[in-house]
């Protein structure tokens, strides 16, 4: 009794000498508790605020890793009071481990001091979230409230970037996420899961809106992968009648209409853009071809395990003297996943990756096949495109590949028949 009264006295002293302090710490420490005890809840803010990575940074460098630990600390939090459902092991998290396991051994062969250890932190906070992303699908969150949430995010983020364009700050859609083309990807991934909404909600006016909002900020990113996905996501879609022609149609016209006027509106903007995209598109492509070369080589010099996280940015320059001489930023990023991931985890860290996005689209697509699924239909259409567009950029430290492996996690539980635990049971109990 003593010290819950004297913790009591104490803060109401402290209250009373600063209060706005006080008043913040409180807010914050209720918030943290909040979502540590709410495990969905961490799921949705973590989510939500990857498409505004750098916004948060902005704020606090450590914003984005706090929000992770937390997301893991709930899940450690609910996991302690039994499983969150009954299904057997997925074969993505099955996957997964095969990757960890070549990251691990690939960081004890090739040790590449600082740099290494910073991907090393990054693939597994990833790798933590798809894991408890993973979990709580089966459990209480459904894969269509996720959804909801993300799709919600990017929109924002779409007008945000869109808005900093139409005020000539930025001559390519950006916002949230700096570079257009990581912002591109963000944005790539909610197109087919707002139409996966718009069929199953009962206001699928919104998120048709919602739909046409990202896909013109994707334009306006003027990033070609992101493009070339898009394109890849819309003929997969067609192809295997995901979506009607009627609705590709009909979203196509008022896209066209919409950049049309935005080029009647702000004609100079729109022509700056283009110009200054098409003046650096040599240069870019030269760049990105011996990038290429640099990733194939270093893979060939060390097939199996690569030559260690973090290797690409530190080793690729001597691979290849053939960079342009003009060059006035850093080329850090093979700007292609795969041989990024080659070059530095070998075929055999490249080989499990794949097999992790391969077993995804398998299950997603199971989903679809079998239940018809909206849902599963719109993942299996993501990681088309993310798959696509992933071949011209670096995107395995960033979210949305994750986000869908977890996804597809997700709805291929839902779609076939099992029973979900209740909170606080195990799964031994009825």
């Amino acid at each position: 009794m003593l010290l819950p009264l004297a913790c009591a006295s104490a803060i109401g002293v402290v209250a009373g000498l600063a209060p706005i302090p006080v008043l913040v710490v409180t807010l914050a420490a209720a918030a943290v508790c909040g979502i540590v005890l709410e495990l969905e809840w961490a799921a949705l803010v973590v989510v939500s605020a990857s498409v505004f990575e750098d916004y948060l940074v902005r704020t606090d460098p450590r914003a984005v890793k706090v929000l992770g630990v937390l997301l893991v600390l709930a899940w450690i939090v609910r996991r302690c009071s039994g499983r969150l459902h009954r299904e057997q092991r997925s074969p993505v998290l099955v996957a997964a481990l095969v990757f960890v396991v070549a990251l691990l051994v690939s960081t004890l062969v090739h040790n590449n001091g600082d740099t290494g250890t910073a991907v090393v932190v990054r693939y597994a906070g990833f790798l933590a979230v798809l894991l408890v992303l993973s979990d709580v699908l089966r459990g209480r969150l459904a894969p269509e409230r996720l959804a909801r949430v993300y799709v919600a995010a990017c929109t924002a983020a779409a007008v945000c970037g869109l808005l900093t364009y139409a005020l000539a700050e930025d001559p390519r859609v950006g916002g949230p996420i700096a570079d257009p083309n990581d912002f591109a990807f963000f944005l790539l991934a909610a197109v087919p899961l707002a139409f996966a909404l718009r069929r199953r909600g009962r206001h699928g006016w919104v998120w048709s809106v919602a739909a046409v909002v990202v896909v013109l900020a994707v334009i306006g990113t003027l990033s070609r992968g992101a493009l070339l996905g898009l394109v890849a996501m819309g003929v997969f879609a067609l192809a295997t009648r995901m979506v009607r022609l009627r609705a590709a149609v009909d979203l196509a016209v008022v896209l066209v209409a919409l950049v049309a006027l935005t080029a009647a509106f702000f004609p100079s903007l729109v022509e700056t853009s283009l110009h200054q995209k098409g003046h650096v598109a040599d240069q870019n492509v030269s760049e990105r071809l011996a990038l290429w070369r640099e990733a194939s080589q270093m893979t060939l010099e060390r097939p199996l395990l690569g030559m260690g996280p973090g290797a690409f940015s530190l080793d690729h320059g001597a691979f290849s003297p053939e960079l342009p001489d003009d060059v006035n930023h850093p080329l850090d990023v093979a700007h292609n996943t795969w041989l990024e991931i080659s070059s530095e985890l070998g075929l055999f860290g490249l080989t499990a990756f794949v097999a992790m996005l391969s077993v995804a689209f398998a299950q997603a697509w199971s989903g679809w096949r079998r239940a018809r699924d909206p849902m599963s239909a719109a993942v299996s259409a993501a990681l088309v495109g993310a798959a696509v567009a992933a071949t011209f950029v670096t995107e395995q430290y960033y979210l949305p590949l994750w986000l869908l492996c977890a996804l597809a996690v997700g709805v291929g539980s839902r779609s076939a028949p099992c029973v979900h635990l209740a909170p606080g049971t195990t799964a031994g109990e009825d």
